[in-house]
C-alpha cells in the first residue's frame, strides 16, 4: 500500500489491499474487512471518500472492557510506549482524582487511557490511531490540521469548521457536566461530517497519531474534537483545533476512536 511500499496481493495476508481492491480473507486489507471478496469497511466504520475507514462513535468502556478480558501483551508495545506499565483503565491513588470519578457505564466513551492504551486498542483490532491517510504518524504541530483522517472525516473533506456545521453545543455535548453513552439516538443527533460519524465534536478529546517525538511518556501527542468541559468554545471544538497533552496523561474528558485502510 501506498505507506510502505506494498501493491495490493490477495491471499499474501499482510494488509496491502485499500478500500475496494480485491482480497481472499480480511487479512489482506488494511480495511481489516474483506467482504464479498472486495476490501471494505468493518461493521461499526464509516467509509470516508472510498478511501479510507473511521469508527463511527467513540470507543466505549464496554468495548475497551472486551479488550482488557483477552489480555493484551504489554510487551508488544514499541518502544515509546514501554514505560505504559499496564493497559486498564488509570484509577487508584496515583490516578488523577478525576479519574477516580469517571462515568464507567458500558455505554459512556472509554475515558482515562493514555495514548499507548488507545493504540493498543486499535491495533489490536486491526486498525490504527488516527493519523495520515493510509496509515502512519502525523507531523506535529498546527501546520498540519488539514491533512490528517481525523480532520478529513470530521469536516466533511474540509467544508466544514465543525462536524455538524452550525455547531450545537447542546446535541453535541460541548457544555455538559459530564460524558453522555455512544451510538444511542441522542448521540445520533450530533452526527456529522459524514453521514453515521457521532461526536466528533464534543463528549470526549480523541487521541491522534500526532507526537512531538518517540521517546516515551513526555512526548506531547495530539487530541481532536473538544468535550464536555469545552464551555462550547467554538474554537476549541473546531475540526482543525488540535491540543497537546503528554503521551502518558489520562483524564475524564479524553476518549479515542480508530480508523483503518
Amino acid at each position: 500500500r501506498p505507506l510502505d511500499g506494498l501493491t495490493c496481493e490477495p491471499g499474501a495476508g499482510n494488509a496491502s489491499c485499500l478500500y475496494g481492491q480485491p482480497c481472499d480473507a480480511d487479512a489482506d486489507c488494511a480495511t481489516a474487512s474483506c467482504a464479498a471478496r472486495l476490501c471494505q469497511c468493518p461493521a461499526g466504520m464509516v467509509t470516508i471518500e472510498s478511501t479510507f475507514c473511521i469508527d463511527e462513535t467513540e470507543v466505549s468502556n464496554a468495548a475497551y472492557r472486551r479488550f482488557l478480558a483477552t489480555s493484551p501483551d504489554l510487551e508488544a508495545q514499541e518502544p515509546f510506549c514501554l514505560f505504559n506499565g499496564s493497559f486498564d483503565f488509570d484509577t487508584g491513588p496515583d490516578a488523577p482524582d478525576v479519574c477516580n470519578q469517571r462515568l464507567t457505564g458500558d455505554e459512556l466513551p472509554a475515558t482515562c487511557l493514555d495514548w499507548c492504551d488507545a493504540r493498543a486498542f486499535c491495533k489490536s483490532h486491526g486498525k490504527r490511531l488516527c493519523g495520515k491517510i493510509h496509515g502512519g504518524a502525523l507531523p506535529y504541530g498546527n501546520t498540519t490540521s488539514a491533512l490528517g483522517e481525523w480532520f478529513e472525516a470530521c469536516s466533511k473533506g474540509g467544508e466544514r469548521a465543525h462536524s455538524t456545521g452550525a455547531f450545537d453545543a447542546q446535541q453535541c455535548n460541548g457544555d455538559g457536566a459530564v460524558t453522555v453513552p455512544v451510538g444511542d439516538e441522542e448521540s445520533a443527533a450530533c452526527e456529522g461530517g459524514y453521514h453515521g460519524l457521532q461526536h466528533m465534536s464534543g463528549n470526549v478529546r480523541e487521541w491522534e497519531d500526532s507526537c512531538s517525538g518517540g521517546t516515551g511518556p513526555g512526548d506531547y501527542c495530539v487530541t481532536r474534537g473538544g468535550a464536555f468541559d469545552s464551555g462550547n468554545s467554538l474554537d476549541e471544538l473546531r475540526c482543525d483545533a488540535r491540543d497537546g497533552r503528554e503521551r502518558a496523561d489520562t483524564d475524564h474528558t479524553i476518549g479515542f476512536r480508530c480508523c483503518s485502510g
